[in-house]
């Protein structure tokens, strides 16, 4: 019955993501590949300004954010991205996505969110909210504390 049905590769979820963006999201390279051989639009940003490369970089699936490169450029993916996939990998912790896209841009020009915030910046806010959530967790346990983790 489900396949006398025709689909449409860019329907929209609540969110705006297509097919390919929710493939991107949770790393089915598989999924991904599939899609841009049926003409999925890599082109597509979801209502949050985040791309296929962000989503992927997200997901920490290093292979298909190669993959999504050979597709389009570093440069474009994160000019229509409202958070930089560089960014993306600073704040997830994918050091070696982080490290292949200091690669393809050595400079660090792409790498700035749309709130002016680097991958440095980004470093130390991430290193600071572990060091508050240690801080938190070896605490006295408190009303607050219990009634909100």
């Amino acid at each position: 019955m489900a396949r006398n049905r025709e689909y449409n590769v860019e329907d929209l979820d609540t969110y705006g993501n297509t097919a390919l963006l929710k493939a991107c999201y949770l790393g089915r390279i598989e999924c991904a590949c599939t899609l841009l051989e049926f003409g999925a639009n890599i082109y597509a940003v979801n209502y949050f300004g985040q791309n296929a490369l962000t989503l992927a970089t997200y997901s920490g699936c290093y292979p298909l954010v190669r993959e999504l490169l050979h597709l389009r450029s570093y440069k474009d993916f994160n000019l229509s991205s409202l958070i930089p996939a560089s960014c993306v990998a600073a704040m997830q912790n994918h050091v070696e996505i982080e490290e292949y896209f200091m690669k393809i841009d050595p400079s660090g020009v792409h790498d700035q969110t749309v709130h002016g915030l680097g991958v440095h910046d980004l470093h130390e806010m991430v290193e600071k909210a572990k060091k508050i959530d240690q801080q938190i967790q070896s605490s006295q346990p408190t009303l607050m504390h219990h009634r909100f983790r």
